[in-house]
């Protein structure tokens, strides 16, 4: 379902799940949408980001968490 979400977004067809989550329940073979209201003060996403560029050692980053901030500019 990811798959069709980027294509849909890349060659801007259908309507995008912006703002919508499907849950899949696979034992069931169910689907659920919930909505999703945009949180203000993500540090990714947000009003003001402060996540604003990837990391740039990922191997140290998962070694030692606790140790790395958000990159920002």
């Amino acid at each position: 379902m990811m798959a069709t979400e980027a294509i849909k977004y890349i060659i801007g067809i259908g309507e995008p799940l912006i703002g919508r989550l499907i849950l899949y329940e696979a034992l069931g073979m169910t689907y659920r949408e919930m909505k999703i209201n945009r949180d203000e003060n993500c540090p990714l996403c947000g009003e003001t980001p402060v996540i604003t560029k990837l990391i740039e050692d990922y191997d140290a980053a998962a070694e030692n968490p606790e140790t790395f901030e958000p990159a920002a500019d």
